[in-house]
């Protein structure tokens, strides 16, 4: 599976653009309506990559193996329950990513999308949610109810979100110097991006881990990480806020997490469930290998629970 074009790079399909004159934004560009492609033909031939659930049904995955390995202990009793958001916005080939992720470290996962987002009891169904990378101005736009997603980590949930759900999270999000309100505010600030002129969307760039992190304790001081147009994050200093990467090309926070009322959240500029692409071979590891990070994601994720 690869794409040609930059599919989490997207403006709004041109039926959502009849909705949203006033601001179509993705989670990593601007683009004229006219470049707008979301019904490309590449696009479009995507393999059906989903477990046949249905959403907000019961499902536990079986686990991978990674190059005849076993996954890392996890330090737990009980593993959270996840929500994997997979509706509209969000980009497939990072969706079967986290789902082969979560299969891997054997958590309970549930597939779910904006029908969900609007009339779920999503406490009584999930402990955390993820939106994955993919179409911001989607998830602002066209999910109907931003409150029972705000309720549910204002009540104790847990959001995690990763380029895209990452810009969805920030109260601004700041693009090419221009900014636009967005809904939730779990992390009071801006989500800044893309690095332009710095990293090119599907480079492999460098973090900083934050030293003496729980996160990072069993690794390297700096990770390579695949790139996609990514936040940044305006961080001011009286802010409480934990610090837990930056980037090595402008010092600038990457992974951040902090608490939203009895909930929490996790934001991810870059991508480490992805792994395998590069311009000259535009296909995607989804399975752990290749420059994906999946033992340095999966402490953060522990650490996150825990926290």
């Amino acid at each position: 599976m690869y794409f040609k074009t930059k599919p989490n790079c997207f403006l709004l399909s041109i039926a959502s653009l009849l909705l949203i004159t006033t601001l179509s934004l993705s989670s990593c560009a601007l683009l004229p309506e006219d470049d707008f492609t979301q019904n490309d033909s590449e696009i479009d031939d995507q393999t059906d990559f989903y477990h046949p659930v249905e959403n907000g049904e019961d499902y536990s995955g079986n686990g991978l193996d990674i190059n005849n390995d076993e996954p890392d202990d996890n330090t737990l009793a009980e593993l959270p329950k996840i929500g994997i958001y997979s509706g509209v916005g969000s980009w497939d080939v990072n969706v079967e990513a986290f789902i082969n992720f979560f299969d891997f470290y054997e958590y309970t996962w549930i597939l779910v999308d904006e029908k969900d987002m609007g009339n779920m009891d999503l406490a009584g169904k999930i402990d955390a949610i993820i939106f994955p990378g993919g179409f911001a101005a989607e998830y602002k736009n066209l999910i109907p109810n931003h409150d029972n997603l705000i309720y549910f980590v204002k009540e104790g949930g847990i959001f995690i979100g990763t380029c895209a759900g990452a810009y969805y999270a920030s109260d601004i999000l700041t693009w090419h110097g221009t900014d636009y309100q967005y809904p939730l505010g779990f992390y009071d600030g801006r989500g800044i991006g893309p690095l332009a002129g710095q990293v090119n969307w599907g480079d492999v760039t460098g973090f900083q881990l934050t030293p003496g992190h729980p996160v990072n304790e069993s690794f390297n001081q700096t990770l390579d990480i695949y790139y996609f147009d990514g936040p940044y994050f305006d961080i001011d200093e009286t802010a409480s806020v934990e610090i837990i990467a930056s980037y090595v090309v402008n010092n600038q926070p990457a992974v951040i997490a902090g608490r939203y009322g009895e909930g929490k959240y996790l934001l991810f500029g870059p991508h480490p469930e992805l792994g395998g692409y590069s311009a000259q071979s535009p296909e995607f590891n989804l399975h752990g290998e290749e420059g994906a990070q999946w033992p340095w994601l999966q402490s953060s994720l522990i650490w996150l629970f825990d926290w």
